[in-house]
């Protein structure tokens, strides 16, 4: 399988007088859902989807859990989950205080095993 991309013209803002130019761009080839991991994971072991998908929330359930107070969560050689936060500048180092946090999102980090995949990788256009 490859992965799928499209085309799309853009132009570069820091020179607005130059002509657009033309990038590929990944584009999703449907979507792989917790049933389906589980549905996988059955087929491929001795283990019945509904102890796998029991499994599964657990662990998704932990994994918020834990970076809600603020852990890195690693999912072995596969990825590295971590809270990062935006917040308002302040002259002072007093004047940081929770209420400066503007934006909290999860930095995803791969592991070897995904970063090995990304390396191999091959890409195809998708025809629309």
């Amino acid at each position: 399988m490859s992965i799928k991309f499209k085309t799309i013209q853009r132009k570069n803002l820091q020179k607005p007088n130059n002509p657009a130019k033309w990038y590929a761009v990944a584009v999703g080839d449907g979507d792989t859902g917790l049933q389906d991991l589980a549905a996988y994971a059955s087929e491929t072991s001795t283990v019945s989807k509904a102890d796998i998908l029991a499994v599964l929330e657990s662990c998704f359930t932990k994994v918020t859990k834990d970076l809600s107070e603020g852990r890195i969560v690693r999912v072995g050689d596969y990825f590295t989950l971590q809270m990062s936060i935006s917040s308002e500048a302040s002259d002072t180092e007093e004047e940081v205080t929770s209420s400066k946090v503007k934006k909290s999102k999860i930095n995803f980090r791969p592991g070897k095993m995904l970063s090995d995949m990304i390396k191999l990788a091959a890409f195809q256009r998708k025809q629309f």
